[in-house]
C-alpha cells in the first residue's frame, strides 16, 4: 500500500479561499448576517407558533403556519426599514427546507438543529464541505432577489 497524503487544510487557507469565492459571488458579509438574522427570526417563530401534529395536521394548516410567519418576519423587518418582498414562488427553496427540517422532521429538538445549521450556514469563522457553500449561497440568492432595493 501506498503512503498517501492527503491535503491539509489550514485556516489561514480555507480563509484565502472562501473570501475569493465570496467575492467570485458578491457575497456581502453585511448582507449575509441581515440574511441570517431574517432566517434565524422565521424559524424562531415557526417553532415558538407552532401548535404541533394533533392541531395542524393538513398540509394546508402547515403552509398557513409557514406563510403567516413568513410575512410576519417581512412586517417586523419593514419596521426596521428592510424591506423584504414576498413574490409568489421566491420563496419555495426555504419552504421547501423548513417543511423538511422542521415540519416532517421526527427529530424532538428540531428547532435546536435548524437554528445550529443556519449558524453555521451563514458564519464566516465555520469551515464549510462545498455541499454547504452551495446550499448557502443559494439562500443568499433566495434573499438577495428578495430584499427590496430602495434609492
Amino acid at each position: 500500500m501506498g503512503n498517501k497524503e492527503e491535503p491539509h487544510v489550514t485556516i489561514e487557507s480555507y480563509r484565502e479561499k472562501i473570501d475569493i469565492w465570496y467575492r467570485a459571488n458578491n457575497i456581502i458579509r453585511e448582507k449575509t448576517e441581515l440574511y441570517y438574522d431574517f432566517i434565524s427570526a422565521l424559524i424562531k417563530l415557526i417553532d415558538e407558533t407552532y401548535l404541533g401534529t394533533d392541531v395542524m395536521q393538513s398540509h394546508e394548516d402547515i403552509t398557513n403556519h409557514f406563510n403567516w410567519c413568513l410575512n410576519r418576519i417581512i412586517t417586523d423587518f419593514e419596521q426596521e426599514r428592510i424591506y423584504f418582498v414576498n413574490k409568489n414562488g421566491n420563496y419555495d427553496y426555504l419552504w421547501y427546507f423548513i417543511y423538511k427540517g422542521y415540519y416532517t422532521s421526527p427529530h424532538e429538538q428540531k428547532y435546536e438543529h435548524l437554528s445550529e445549521y443556519f449558524r453555521i450556514l451563514f458564519s464566516y469563522n465555520e469551515i464549510k464541505p462545498p455541499i454547504e457553500l452551495d446550499a448557502f449561497i443559494e439562500f443568499y440568492k433566495l434573499l438577495d432577489q428578495n430584499l427590496k432595493k430602495i434609492n
